[in-house]
Parts: structure tokens; C-alpha cells; sequence
């Protein structure tokens, strides 16, 4: 690195704590910036600085960094536990590596030359870390996934005897003998002698065990052995194998044989290892193989027991050999443990192998400690066998510490402390504590007599206290020092279990200690012969101020004792008094008076001492007055203890007892002193003078400055002076100006009137008692306005008007000026002039206010009463400005205006209506005259007629003529002869007046036609047309008509034309349909316009056919004014919902005339209901759906399809369905249909006819809508009924007749011939269905397929289904006059079309290769497979073969797969099955769908046994089957079975070819000839295996009682099938002879 890439490192950086550590952060951030910074480098520096801050100055940082602290602190915690959890794991790791490499390298030295992977080790990594230490982190530990062991209590060594040690009996007889002189030495001799034997025996072994050491080299632990290698150790193990393979008896076998647990039939032994017997860890199994007793348990063990109580526990003893044993128990040797007879399973104290004797062994104990023995068994053996006996009861865990912390305490003060001790063992117990120096004591309850156990200077109580397992109690510490020291204390916790644990109590005692740290700021001392307070210690002097103002000074006081010291300040009196030099004050001088001056403040007041912290105190001083202050501070400290007396050899203190004398103490005292000044203020210039004059209401400003010599700021206050409506004030008026400096004011001058002023301004000065003055001299004057015309001429004026004219005034000066019109008055004459002119001139405003150089206009009215030649005078005033005068003239005339005719005549005159005529006004003078006409008419037949005059009033100008219309309006049919017109002119007397004559008025009248009709009707005329909508009007169509309303006069009239009956709501369903376009803001296409025009326009329809009579007739206009002479069209269209015959009429009512009915009538055909499926049809409106229910298979399930039907009208309608199947060769082309009563009857749920008298009828006496609106209307209509009282006929005495259909008893109906009448293989259910009124009714329509016969191949099915439709409402059915519907066979029915396929239920079955079987090929010899240990196991195995099924139909095919052992189907993808119903599961193959169907073929060794079973027991064909090379195979033959839902069977063939093994020898027979006795001859022969796999076992079989002279080796083996080449197998075998 050069010198110009160097970076220093930053200031703020860390530096290092010692001279060997270096810091490189800012090395690194110099070089790597993309990598390195100082916010990743300084992470954990700027953690570490965070929590080292000061404390003491916010509470709330006190408390973040208190939290910061412990997080910090805990994270620590957790870090170190966690390097130390890495560290323990690394070392286990470690250790266990180390041991298992060390018990392999023993394992080589074992086996000479074998490999070391043959011999794989246990793992010890369990041993070599802790289970408790890994728990307590949430760790895994090896015993959560290890087994528990058992604890193996080896038996001691096999003891030498020696004639000159003791043997055991020896020992216990003496003990017997010498029970007086205790248990201990006779204990402490047996185990020396356990030892002593115990060690000779250990070291005689190590000395006869010798174990040969080799130097093997180290494997290489990253490769893997050869193959040569593991096959060479294999066969080495093999030879170790050898030597101990033989069989023993189960019976006599001990449970440790292993080799003993497996049957004797089983061709697989596992042999124990001879070598295990020379490692020493293997020790313990040489013990076991030496014993002759096994105890149960191995160790004798008690837990639960009390002082005084006597338990007892069985031991078992099992003869594990296989001879009868004697046995005989040697009592324990201590007096806690005594032994019963024993009980044995026959007499003489023998056990039989395999057999056990019982022994009862009771304990006594006398404490709660432990307790450890044993018994000795005597047997035959030479081994001794020792049963151990442990009496162990489980201690008491307390989490008390051994130190106990009381801190600090102040000498002579009492502290109290508690702590929580637990008891976290599993047993209970009580508890003594003690001081130590006390213990051992020879009885522990007189020590426990009072609560607390004390030892100077602490006590800790309860002293006596017990604790079950889990429960807790708080100890209280008591610390009362006497003395400066560091204490210390022991106590010793003694158990009711023998168990002591000593605690130690450590506490600190401190005298009180707070000084003076340091004093901010200079601090002047006392001069000499200054006087002071007597007892001060310390002293501190505030420079000179002014009055109120405030100074600080800052004391540090450090607390340097351990403890917090609660404190307040006192503010006292100086004690004053001189003293000579050496004098020293008396106590009576000192008194204690507080300072009540209140101007010194200690802040904090008061609070608490923080243990060994400084602590900032901040001192002010605020005089109020001009004197001298002199006060002392007292820091009292509270709660003082008093020091204690010193203790004599007589005196006892019992601190916890009484409480110690708590005193206020004064430990500091603080002399203060202060002084004051008055303030020093200077003005420059001493007054202000304005030369000249200056405006009256402006503002002028003129500067000053204002200095500041005090020692301090000031705060100053300007009066402002309101003299003579004169304003002096000061900008800034108050403020602040520093010492020594200067302050810029302006004086504001404002006058109020022309006037000079002389005068003083005052200005305050905060906390000065004079204040400072200015003086000031000003003149001041006023404003000025200018008229724009001296004079003013109003000129020619009409007699009456009020002449108008304006004057412009303008301010020539920067002020407001007030101004002022007034008469000018000369002398008593004019005075009264001036009072008639008053009414006369008028000036607005006569007064007013104009802002500086600003101008304005005012009005000047004149008034005269006579026609003269007007002059006067007028002055303009302004306040405090100058007088303006104003001279003022005008001449006045008056108007003249006459009519050029005075009579106006109309000969046409229609009632009612206005007619016009013309008159003419002349103006004769030159002056513009105004005239204006009088609304009402004069005269005796003024009230028969009224007039309108255009214009109403006008200004004629001079010398000119006008025209003016006048509308006349007769009222009456009489001829007007005394009618008058008034006509006022302004400025005449007296007004016109015009004579109006009139002729006879003429009436209203109206006729109605159709148009192109030559006939018109009138109101008059009794004929009015007729509008016929047609006969065949198609449901849900409108259809519009017209007719002609003429006005034959010229008299407008309003009319109104509405139906009858069939009204409706237009202007509602109108807004609707208005509002709901208006929602289309955003552009649509051109095919969703349409869209939402035709909903909208269905919602309107909807609206008007609300009122539910099946149809409205909409009439536009159905209002309006009929002009004069006009002829208006109207349309009338009518909207239908249901069928019938519909007649009404149209009232037409014109202004008053009568009202006139217009015939209207309409035939609609057609159906309301549509489906869903397919929506509204308007083309054709009866035929439906087309129903196709597919290709569906023979004899299969009925097929159903729902089909919703909507009913949009307000009616109930019953649907009765009839399904016809159409045939191919039906000719037929009418038929007859007759029916007795109802065709179609009302049924109910079962189908059964109901009578008639079960549903309500139509009530003759309730009158209808129709009836309701015709006595309203007034028209003559009757209701007649029949002779039998069930017809009811409706008469028109007009019109003629419309009444319901008669029902006749029989009918017969003509119609065309559709097909067989049928409800199979189609049906619908309900066949009668009643759908409500705007409602959906539901119908299921069927198809049920039929069997087909085997020639068949496919069925097409046609059929068509009618719903007839019918009206269960009288009301629905007629109305009498107004509708009649038709029903049932007379209407057009609803068609439905049917249409299905049947064909038979087949799959395509395709299998690999085209093979017309499934076929399996296996080898028996997959059956034995090799472990890892070279046992052969037999495991079974599966081989799948796939093939397709397809489904070329139309239809979905659900079937089933069945299959019987040993083969089995598969469970197929989750995509074909579709449902499961208990253990039977089907699946569904969609049209043009294929599967994939797995077939597994089973192979066991019970598939061998099926060659020695017959045919009739096999449920499928097996055969052998020998091929030409010799080899055998077995072939197993079946049929899958794929069975339909409409139970067809289709079949597929299975067939498994199994490939057999077959063994053969070179030689049947084997000679050895002549041989010695004794001497083993050896023979080979080779073994042949063809075929697959196998595993062979020699037996050797000879006569009863001869010996075995014949051994085969090896006496078993494996042959391994070739996969590549299929040839035989051969084995070398070793026959064995030895006579």
C-alpha cells in the first residue's frame, strides 16, 4: 500500500484497549470499500458502547440501558452456552472416535489378517457425552434414540484360597459372636477382605492373560475394501464359526447362550465368538458363563422408607445349569438387613435346572441415611456369587446458594432481606439451621426455641422448617452491623437425613459520607472581616444583578457510601456573630431560623442519593429589591440510624427484636451570598420635533434610540398618548434590549384635528421604579374637495317626473375627507325659500366620506309641484377643509295624448276563447307620455268578458302615434253592447276611455273517427268507432292501433283517455325504463346495446302487465290540449302476458263534455312458460328443449335430466304431460279423442282424481275490478245469472255477449295423429305439475334403456312429449265481459322431443406385443435372499404386468376388476374411480377414454405346494411343465374378470410361467475303502444346481446307535442364479471319513 491509498482511521473509530492488540478496521475499509464498513466492522464495538453510558440523568434512559444490559447480558449467557455445548459434543466426538479405534485395532489383533470391515464396532459416542446437559439445551440425546440398558452388576473374581486369610464364614461367625461391640468393624473387615480378595484375584488374571500384539497398519478410511478382501475375511469368520456350531437343549441352556434361542429345525445357527473370552471388556461374560445361580433381582434395592419401619423384598435364585444344585444364603452382616428361610421347589434345599428358590429379606432401619450390605450364596461352585444390598432413599435438593448477599447497611440500621428456598429433590424433609461454630450439637431442638438463629451481626429465620418435594419457603435475613467492617457469618442446614450443608451470610456496614465535589462557575471567597455564618463549611457568592433576575450556579455532591441516602434541602438564617481571632462559637449561638426572603432555590429539593454516584444540584438566585441577601443551605439527610452504644460484657443486643432510632441528620451546610444593582437607560436625541405641518389622520414616523448601560438585559413598555384626538405611540412598543447595547425606535405621530401639540411620551422599564420620558412638539391640518361643475342646468322637465343629474366630487389631499351639502342662507327670506325648496332638490348622499386623492359622484333630484322657471343655490361642507358653493336651475311642463277612435266592435267571438282588434293613441304636446291600461273592464256586462291589451303600458314619444292590440275574451253566449277600456296617461287628470261591443260566442265541439274512415263521430252522435287489435295476436307481441280526436271550434280543451279494466301504470314503468338507459354512460357495442335495450324494455312490459290480468292497453297520449280545430291521433297499444279473448274500452272525457267509451277487443294465442335451458321462444313459443340422453347401455340405469319451467305471469298453471313414442312405420294421420268430464282432472300426489267441490269458486256476489270501475263511471252494464246458478253470462246492452265455455258432459276432439300413447322408455314425473305465478316449477324427464336381444346391436328411441295446459281459477279462466281463456285440448300444447340410443356395454382390451394372454415369467430361486450376514431368508416378490383397457362407446362404462390369488389388480390412478361403497369399488371409463390396469403376480413358497394338490381343490389350472434343456417350469393359468354394471362379464387370460431349481451330484455313490481307526480320509464330489436360485443343507443319515463317521463340508450353501447366461451352477463339497 503507498502512502497516497492510506487512510487514517477515523476519529470516532475504536481504539484498541492494550498495545498488543492492533486496530485494522479502517486498513480494511480503505481496501475493500465494496466489502468492509464501518457500520459491519463497528457492529459489535457500538453494542459493547451502548450500554456504558452515565446514569442518573433521565429515568427513562436509565431504564433502556438497564434493559439493554441484561438483553446484552443474556446473550452473552446464551453464546457461552453454546460454544460450550460445541466444545462438550467436539470432545465426545473425540473420545468416542479414540475408543472405537482402539476396540477395532484390538478386534485385528483377535482375527489374524482379516479385514477390519468385517468387524463393524459399537458406537460409544452415548457413553462419552451428557444426556442431562444436552436436555436441559433442547437437544437430541443418544438415549432418546439408544435403548435403555439395564445396569449389569458384575460378580466379584473367583476367589484363590489361601490358609492364611480368613474365609467369609470365619468372618460372619465371629460377627455373630461379637454383636456387642458393633456393626462397623466387622463391616469394615468384610470389605477389606471383599478387596483384598477381589484385587489378588484381578491381579492373577492380568498375569495369566496374555494377549499377542501386532503391528497392523492403520486402515484407510477413505476407500472401501475389495472385493477380495471381504470375501477372504468372510471366509476366516466362517472358520471361527466352526468350532463352536452345535446344537444344545433349550431346556438346559442358560438365558445368556444366545445360540440356545433359536429352533433346532432352522437352518440358519448364530455362532458366539471364542475370541470374546480374551478381551478384557468381555470379562463380564465370562462370569456368566461361570455361574451356577442367577439372582432376581441382581440387586437388592429400597427407596422408600421411614425411621422405625420394617420393609421387606423377595430374592429370587434360578439354577441356570443343567444339573440339581444345593444353595445356601449367608446372612447379611449388618444388624439393618436380616434374611428368612428360604423356600425351594423340592425337599433337601435342591433346585432342579431351570428352577428357582425364593428368599425373604427385611429391612430395619433406624435413620433416614443410607445403607449398603450384601449376601453371600454358597453353591457348589468355586466362584463365589454376592447379591448386593442398597437402601437408598432419595435426598432432598435445596436451591439455596452457599453464599448469601445482604449488601451494604449503614452502622447502627436494621436490613431485612428475603430468599426463596425450594425443595427440588423427590423426598421430603426438615430442616435445622444453625451457626456453624454450634454445630455438631448434641440435641438440635433446644438451639431451635425462638424463630430467628442469630449470630452477630445477622439472624436468619424460620431456624426450623420442612419442605415436601417441589414446595417452597422464604427465608428472612436480618443485617444489623455495629461496627465499620466487612462481615462475614457461617450457618450450617442440617436434614432430618444425616445431610449438612453449610451456608455463609456476608454483608458490608458503612458510615454516612457526602461531600462536595465542585462548584460551576468563578466563585469569589470571603474577604477578610467579611461576616459569615458560624457553622458553613462551604461558601458561594453570586456576582451583582438587577432586580429579578436570575442566576445559576451548579454543585456536584458525590454519595460515597453503597447505600441510597434519602435527602432534602432546609433554607435557614446565617448565624452572624464576629469572632475574635482564635475564638471559637458556643452552641447557644447557634440557632436555626428559616430564610423566608424566598430568593435562593435548590433544585432537586429533595430525593435520594444514588450508592457511590455524584449528583448535580443547581442553585439559583432571584432578588426582588435593591438590597443585599445572605442565606445558608442545610442538606439533610433522613432516616438516619443513631450509632449504636459500644457493647459491654454485660449488655445483649437483639436487633430483630426492637427496631433501631431512625433521626434526621444535617450533614452539609452551604453559605450563600448575593447582591443588587438598579438599571442604567439612556435616550438619543432627548425629544423629537416634526418641522412644517403634517396631515391630520396620516401617520409620520420619526427615529430614536435607546441604550442599555445595565449589567443585564431590560424589558421595556411604550404608553401610547391620546390627547385631543391626537395618537403618539412607539414601534416596537415593548421588547428586549442586551447590555450594552442600543435599541432603534420610531414614533408614530398621528393628528386628529388641525391643531399644534406639545408633549411628554413615558416608557416603563421592567423592575425600575422611575420610568424614562420623551418630549414632543407637531403641527397638524386638514383636507381639501374640488367640484367638477360649478353650476348645474336640469333643463326641460315634465310636470310631476323628478329630474336626475350628477356632480363629480374629488379629494385633492392624502386624507379622508368628510363632506357635507347644504342650503346656503342669506337672510330670513331665503331662510324660508329654503324651506319650500327642500322639497323640491334633493341631494344622495347629502353626505359622505372620500378616501385620500379618490372621487365621487352624487345624485341631484328635482321635484316640482306647478310648471316654472327653478333656480337656487347649495354649498358643499367639509370638515375641517374648505366650503365649496353650487348654483342650480331647471324649467318644468306637462303631457297631453287622445285616441284616434273611441269604439272597438268583434263580430266572431267564440266562448272562452280571446279575440283581437286594434286601437290607436296620439301623443299632442312634445314632452315623451306614458300610458298604462287597466286590467279590469268597466261597464254592466264588464264581469261576462275580460281583456288583455298589448302593449299594457308604453311611452309615446313627442307628436307620435301607436298601435295597440286588445284580446277580448267572452265568458257568456249574449251579445256584448255596455263594455269599457281604461287607458291612464301620467301627467293627465283625467283617463281615456274605449266603448268595446261584441256579437254572440259559439260552444265546444269534438268528433272521433279511425283513420281512412269516411264516418266522424261526435260527442253528440251515439256511435263511436270500434278498435279491433285482431284474432290472432301472439303472446308477448304489442300490437298498436289508432283513432281521431277532432276539435270542430275554436275553443281549446284538455283532454284525458284511459281504459276501462285493463289499465296499467305507464308513467312508473316509463321512469324505470328512462333510468335505467340513463345508466349507460360508457360506450358499448353495438351488440350489447341491444342486449340492454331488450332488458330493459322486457323490465317495462313486466311493469305494465303488474296488475296480473294478463294484458294492458297503454293509450299515448293519454293526455293533453286539443288546440282549436285540431285533430289529434292516438296510439293505443296493447301488451299481453296470457292467452284469451280480451274486450274493453277507452273513456275519453274532453274539457266539460261528456265522456265518450271507444270499444276495444283482442284474441291472443300462444304460451306463457318457456325453459330455462333454451330461454323465451317468441318464433315458436310451445315447443321446448330437445331431450338427449346419449348412448346409454343395455338394461342399464334409468337416466334422468332436470328441466326447470318458468312461469312469468301472475297466474297458477297446471301442466298435464302425455309422452308419445314415434314409429317408423305409423301411418295413422288423425285421430279422435273423446273424454268423459274433465279431460285432464285435478289429481293429487298419488295421482288419484280429487272431486270438484275441493277447491274454491269463483263467488257471484263479489264484484270485480271492472264492475267496480263501471259504478263509478256511471255506465249501465248487468250481471244476469243462469236458471242453474253454476253459468253466469255477461251482458252489454251494447255490445253484446262474452261469457265462459259451457262444459259439456262429453267432448270429442279432432286432431292429428303424433304416435303411441306410452310411459316407457321415456317418462316424466309429476306427470301433472302446477307451476305458481312468477314462479319455477321442476319436472324430471327419464329414459330408462331396455335389453336389447343378442342380435341387436344398437336401438334408436324417438319420442315427444305434451303438456297441456289448464287454469284451476275461475278467475283465471273469465272474467264475465272482459276475458275468456281456453283450456286444455283446446290450446296448443308445450312439445317436448326425445331422442335416446341403447347399445350393449363392451371394452377393448390391448395388450403388449399383441398377445391374447397376460403373461408372468418368475424364478423360484428370487425367493431366498442372501443378508448381510450371509443368513438366507425367505421374502416374497411381485412382478406387474400392464395392459389397456379402452371405451369405444358413446356412454360412460362403470364396471368392476376381479382376480383371485396369486394374482391381483392394482389400485388404479385416482382419476378413474368415482365412487366406493363399502369393500365394493367401482370405476367409470368416460367415451374415448382409455385406462392402464396393473396386474401383479404374487410369488411365495405356497405357490410349490400347488403341485401336490388335485384339480378340483385349485381354483386355477397349474402345470409342470419340462422344457427341452432339461429345466422345469410351473405354469398357473386364470381368467381376470371385467364385470359391467348391467352384469356383462368379459374375460381377460392370466398366465405365470415359475422357472423351478434342480440339484444333482456327479456321483450317487461314494467308496472310501479301507481306512485306520482313528485316521479322517477326505473325498470331493461336485455339486450341480440348474435352474433358478437355491440354498441346500447336507443330512446324513445312518442307523440307530451308530456313531456319525460321516461329515460334509461345507454342510450348506447358496447357489446364485446368472441373469446373462442360464447354464449350471457347480460347488466343490469335502466328504469326511474317520472310523
Amino acid at each position: 500500500m503507498t502512502e497516497d491509498t492510506f487512510v487514517e482511521p477515523l476519529v470516532d473509530s475504536h481504539r484498541p484497549a492494550s498495545g498488543t492488540s492492533q486496530d485494522i478496521s479502517h486498513v480494511l475499509m480503505s481496501v475493500f470499500k465494496e466489502v468492509y464498513n464501518k457500520d459491519i466492522i463497528e457492529e459489535g464495538i457500538q453494542l459493547s458502547n451502548l450500554i456504558k453510558t452515565n446514569v442518573g440523568k433521565n429515568i427513562y434512559h436509565d431504564k433502556y440501558v438497564k434493559e439493554l444490559q441484561q438483553a446484552r447480558c443474556e446473550y452473552e449467557q446464551c453464546i457461552k452456552m453454546a460454544d460450550m455445548m460445541e466444545d462438550h459434543i467436539c470432545k465426545g466426538r473425540a473420545q468416542a472416535a479414540a475408543k472405537e479405534s482402539r476396540e477395532c485395532e484390538r478386534m485385528m489383533a483377535d482375527v489374524d489378517g482379516c479385514d477390519y470391515a468385517v468387524f463393524p464396532v459399537k458406537s460409544t459416542f452415548c457413553w462419552c457425552v451428557d444426556d442431562d446437559i444436552l436436555k436441559r439445551n433442547n437437544l437430541i440425546s443418544p438415549g432418546d434414540y439408544l435403548p435403555a440398558e439395564k445396569p449389569r452388576i458384575r460378580a466379584p473374581a473367583p476367589v484363590k484360597s489361601s490358609f492364611a486369610k480368613p474365609t467369609i464364614s470365619f468372618a460372619i461367625r465371629t460377627n455373630r459372636e461379637s454383636q456387642d461391640h458393633g456393626p462397623q468393624k466387622t463391616l469394615l473387615e468384610m470389605n477389606e477382605l471383599d478387596d483384598s480378595l477381589t484385587c489378588e484375584s484381578s491381579s492373577e488374571l492380568q498375569q495369566t492373560k496374555k494377549i499377542p500384539k501386532m503391528a497392523i497398519p492403520k486402515p484407510n478410511w477413505f476407500g472401501q475394501p475389495s472385493a477380495r478382501s471381504i470375501s477372504e475375511g468372510w471366509e476366516k469368520l466362517q472358520k471361527f464359526k466352526k468350532r463352536q456350531n452345535f446344537l444344545l437343549d433349550r431346556r438346559v441352556c442358560p438365558p445368556n447362550a444366545q445360540q440356545c434361542r433359536k429352533s433346532l429345525g432352522s437352518s440358519i445357527v448364530i455362532v458366539k465368538k471364542d475370541q470374546e473370552k480374551k478381551t478384557p471388556d468381555n470379562q463380564s461374560s465370562l462370569d456368566e458363563l461361570s455361574q451356577v445361580f442367577q439372582a432376581i433381582p441382581q440387586v437388592m434395592f429400597f427407596t422408600e422408607y421411614n425411621n422405625g419401619g420394617v420393609y421387606e423384598s423377595t430374592l429370587e435364585l434360578k439354577n441356570v445349569t443343567y444339573t440339581s444344585r444345593h444353595v445356601r444364603i449367608i446372612p447379611p452382616t449388618t444388624p439393618y438387613f436380616s434374611i428368612g428361610l428360604g423356600r425351594f421347589p423340592s425337599d433337601g434345599g435342591i433346585v432342579a435346572p431351570g428352577m428357582s428358590c425364593e428368599y425373604t429379606l427385611r429391612f430395619a432401619p433406624d435413620s433416614l441415611g443410607d445403607f449398603r450390605d450384601f449376601l453371600v450364596v454358597e453353591t457348589e461352585s468355586e466362584h463365589l456369587f454376592v447379591v448386593p444390598i442398597e437402601a437408598r432413599r432419595p435426598s432432598p435438593v435445596l436451591t439455596l446458594p452457599r453464599v448469601l448477599n445482604c449488601g451494604y447497611c449503614l452502622v447502627g440500621g436494621v436490613k431485612f432481606l428475603e430468599f426463596t428456598c425450594q425443595n427440588v429433590g423427590l423426598s421430603a424433609g426438615t430442616f435445622y439451621i444453625i451457626p456453624k461454630d454450634k454445630w455438631p450439637a448434641p440435641n438440635l431442638r433446644s438451639l431451635s426455641t425462638t424463630y430467628f438463629s442469630e449470630k452477630s451481626p445477622f439472624a436468619v429465620g424460620p431456624c426450623v422448617f420442612s419442605l415436601q418435594p417441589g414446595e417452597a419457603i422464604v427465608l428472612e435475613v436480618v443485617f444489623f452491623p455495629t461496627t465499620v467492617e466487612h462481615c462475614c457469618q457461617a450457618f450450617t442446614i442440617i436434614c432430618d437425613n444425616c445431610q449438612v450443608k453449610d451456608v455463609s451470610i456476608e454483608g458490608e456496614s458503612q458510615l454516612v459520607g457526602v461531600e462536595l465535589v465542585s462548584i460551576c462557575g468563578e466563585n469569589e471567597p470571603l474577604t477578610p472581616g467579611e461576616m459569615h455564618d458560624l457553622t458553613a463549611e462551604h461558601f458561594v457568592r453570586f456576582s451583582k444583578c438587577h432586580p429579578h433576575i436570575e442566576q445559576q450556579k451548579r454543585l456536584v455532591i458525590r454519595n460515597n457510601v453503597h447505600l441510597e441516602l434519602p435527602f432534602h434541602w432546609q433554607i435557614m438564617k446565617p448565624n452572624l456573630r464576629p469572632l475574635l481571632p482564635g475564638e471559637t462559637h458556643e452552641l447557644s449561638h447557634i440557632q436555626f431560623h428559616p430564610d423566608t426572603n424566598d430568593v435562593y432555590h435548590m433544585n432537586p429539593p429533595m430525593g435520594l442519593l444514588a450508592p457511590c454516584q455524584e449528583h448535580e444540584f443547581l442553585l439559583t438566585y432571584c432578588p426582588k429589591e435593591l438590597k443585599d441577601y445572605h442565606s445558608v443551605f442545610h442538606l439533610v439527610l433522613r432516616d438516619i440510624p443513631l450509632m449504636p452504644l459500644e457493647p459491654n460484657d454485660n449488655s445483649v443486643l437483639h436487633p430483630v427484636h426492637s427496631g433501631s432510632k431512625l433521626n434526621n441528620v444535617i450533614i452539609m451546610e452551604i453559605e450563600v451570598k448575593g447582591s443588587t444593582e438598579p438599571y442604567r437607560v439612556l435616550l438619543e436625541p432627548y425629544g423629537v420635533i416634526i418641522p412644517g405641518e403634517i396631515f391630520i389622520s396620516i401617520a409620520t414616523r420619526k427615529q430614536f434610540q435607546m441604550w442599555n448601560h445595565s449589567k443585564t438585559f431590560i424589558l421595556f413598555q411604550w404608553e401610547t398618548l391620546n390627547i385631543n384626538s391626537h395618537v403618539i405611540e412607539v414601534e416596537p412598543s415593548a421588547g428586549r434590549i442586551e447590555e450594552n447595547e442600543c435599541f432603534d425606535f420610531d414614533v408614530v405621530v398621528t393628528g386628529g384635528k388641525p391643531d399644534k401639540l406639545e408633549t411628554n411620551l413615558v416608557c416603563n422599564i421592567q423592575h425600575r421604579h422611575e420610568p424614562v420620558k420623551l418630549p414632543i412638539e407637531v403641527s397638524f391640518k386638514g383636507p381639501a374637495v374640488k367640484l367638477s361643475v360649478p353650476c348645474v342646468d336640469f333643463g326641460l322637465v315634465r310636470l310631476g317626473d323628478e329630474a336626475q343629474t350628477t356632480l363629480s366630487l374629488t379629494n385633492t389631499t392624502p386624507l379622508e375627507a368628510s363632506w357635507m351639502f347644504k342650503e346656503k342662507i342669506n337672510n330670513k327670506q331665503d331662510h324660508k325659500d329654503t324651506q319650500a325648496a327642500k322639497q323640491q332638490v334633493v341631494v344622495e348622499p347629502g353626505t359622505g366620506v372620500l378616501p385620500p386623492f379618490a372621487s365621487c359622484s352624487v345624485a341631484l333630484h328635482l321635484n316640482v309641484d306647478f310648471c316654472q322657471t327653478f333656480e337656487t343655490e347649495m354649498e358643499l361642507i367639509v370638515e375641517n377643509g374648505t366650503t365649496s358653493p353650487v348654483w342650480i336651475q331647471a324649467v318644468v311642463q306637462s303631457p297631453q295624448v287622445c285616441f284616434l277612435n273611441c269604439k272597438l266592435v268583434f263580430s266572431d267571438l267564440y266562448l272562452g276563447v280571446p279575440s283581437k282588434g286594434i286601437v290607436t293613441l296620439f301623443n299632442q304636446t312634445l314632452l315623451p307620455s306614458h300610458f298604462s291600461w287597466k286590467e279590469q273592464l268597466q261597464g254592466k256586462q264588464a264581469s261576462l268578458c275580460t281583456a288583455t291589451f298589448d302593449p299594457p303600458s308604453g311611452i309615446l314619444g313627442p307628436n307620435a302615434t301607436m298601435n295597440i292590440a286588445v284580446n277580448l275574451s267572452s265568458h257568456t253566449d249574449l251579445k256584448l253592447t255596455e263594455v269599457a277600456a281604461i287607458c291612464e296617461v301620467q301627467g293627465m287628470n283625467s283617463p281615456l276611455v274605449l266603448q268595446i261591443v261584441g256579437s254572440q260566442s259559439k260552444k265546444l265541439s269534438v268528433s272521433y273517427s279511425l283513420p281512412g274512415a269516411c264516418h266522424r263521430g261526435n260527442s253528440d252522435s251515439p256511435s263511436a268507432p270500434i278498435i279491433d287489435f285482431g284474432k290472432d295476436v301472439i303472446l308477448k307481441t304489442e300490437v298498436t292501433k289508432q283513432f281521431l280526436m277532432t276539435n270542430d271550434s275554436a275553443i281549446p280543451a284538455a283532454f284525458t283517455i284511459k281504459p276501462e279494466f285493463f289499465t296499467c301504470n305507464f308513467a312508473m314503468a316509463n321512469s324505470l325504463l328512462e333510468k335505467r338507459l340513463t345508466y349507460l354512460k360508457n360506450p358499448l357495442f353495438a351488440e350489447q346495446v341491444k342486449k340492454v335495450e331488450a332488458k330493459a324494455h322486457e323490465e317495462f312490459v313486466t311493469g305494465l302487465l303488474a296488475h296480473g290480468n294478463g294484458a294492458a292497453f297503454v293509450v299515448q297520449p293519454d293526455s293533453g290540449q286539443l288546440g282549436p280545430f285540431e285533430t289529434k291521433t292516438v296510439d293505443v297499444t296493447a301488451f299481453c302476458d296470457m292467452w284469451g279473448e280480451y274486450r274493453d274500452h277507452l273513456i275519453c272525457k274532453v274539457g266539460d263534455l261528456e265522456p265518450k267509451y271507444v270499444t276495444m277487443q283482442m284474441t291472443v294465442k300462444g304460451c306463457p312458460l318457456y325453459f330455462p335451458v333454451i330461454g323465451p321462444r317468441p318464433d315458436d313459443q310451445c315447443l321446448g328443449p330437445t331431450m338427449h340422453f346419449g348412448t346409454q347401455l343395455s338394461g342399464g340405469d334409468t337416466v334422468s335430466q332436470l328441466l326447470r319451467i318458468n312461469n312469468p305471469t301472475m297466474f297458477d298453471i297446471r301442466v298435464d304431460w302425455e309422452i308419445y313414442n314415434i314409429e317408423e312405420n305409423d301411418h295413422k294421420l288423425i285421430e279422435l279423442v273423446m273424454t268423459y268430464g274433465d279431460h285432464f282432472p285435478l289429481k293429487d300426489d298419488d295421482g288419484n282424481e280429487l272431486l270438484k267441490g275441493t277447491f274454491s269458486v269463483f263467488n257471484e256476489d263479489d264484484p270485480t275490478e271492472w264492475e267496480k270501475n263501471r259504478t263509478l263511471v256511471g255506465t249501465s252494464v248487468s250481471l244476469q245469472s243462469g236458471t242453474n246458478g253454476k253459468e253466469r253470462e255477461f251482458v252489454d246492452e251494447e255490445e253484446g255477449r262474452l261469457c265462459p265455455a259451457k262444459k259439456n258432459l262429453i267432448s270429442v276432439h279432432v286432431r292429428p295423429h303424433i304416435g303411441s300413447l306410452s310411459d316407457s322408455p321415456f317418462s316424466i314425473i309429476p306427470q301433472q305439475i302446477v307451476i305458481p305465478a312468477k314462479s319455477t316449477g321442476c319436472i324430471h324427464v327419464s329414459f330408462t334403456p331396455f335389453n336389447l336381444s343378442e342380435c341387436q346391436r344398437e336401438s334408436r328411441c324417438v319420442g315427444v312429449a305434451y303438456g297441456f295446459l289448464n287454469l284451476d281459477s275461475e278467475k283465471a279462466v273469465c272474467i264475465p265481459g272482459k276475458v275468456r281463456r281456453d283450456l286444455a285440448l283446446d290450446l296448443q300444447p308445450v312439445k317436448l322431443d326425445l331422442l335416446g340410443t341403447i347399445k350393449p356395454a363392451a371394452l377393448l382390451v390391448q395388450i403388449e406385443e399383441d398377445s391374447e394372454m397376460l403373461e408372468f415369467n418368475a424364478s423360484a430361486g428370487d425367493l431366498l435372499r442372501v443378508e448381510s450376514d450371509n443368513e438366507v431368508v425367505v421374502s416374497e416378490f411381485s412382478i406387474a404386468q400392464c395392459f389397456q383397457l379402452r371405451n369405444l362407446k358413446e356412454t360412460p362404462l362403470c364396471f368392476k376388476l376381479e382376480t383371485q390369488p396369486p394374482f391381483s389388480v392394482e389400485k388404479p390412478h385416482s382419476g378413474v374411480r368415482t365412487s366406493t361403497n363399502g369393500l365394493d369399488q367401482s370405476l367409470v371409463l368416460y367415451p374415448q377414454n382409455s385406462m392402464q390396469v396393473k396386474v401383479a403376480f404374487h410369488c411365495s413358497l405356497s405357490l410349490l405346494d400347488l403341485l401336490n394338490q388335485t384339480e378340483e381343490d385349485l381354483s386355477l389350472a397349474v402345470t409342470l411343465i419340462h422344457t427341452e434343456t432339461g429345466r422345469k417350469k410351473l405354469r398357473l393359468q386364470q381368467n381376470l374378470l371385467i364385470q359391467h354394471s348391467n352384469n356383462n362379464l368379459q374375460k381377460v387370460p392370466l398366465c405365470a410361467y415359475l422357472e423351478l431349481p434342480i440339484l444333482s451330484l456327479c456321483t450317487d455313490c461314494l467308496n472310501f475303502g479301507f481306512c485306520n481307526i482313528g485316521l479322517k480320509q477326505t473325498r470331493e464330489i461336485s455339486l450341480f444346481c440348474r435352474g433358478s436360485s437355491t440354498s441346500w443343507k447336507s443330512l446324513i443319515k445312518s442307523d440307530e446307535g451308530d456313531p456319525e463317521v460321516f461329515e460334509v463340508a461345507p454342510d450348506s450353501g447358496f447357489f446364485q442364479s446368472r441373469d446373462i447366461v442360464r447354464t449350471s451352477s457347480s460347488q466343490f463339497l469335502q466328504i469326511s471319513f474317520t472310523p
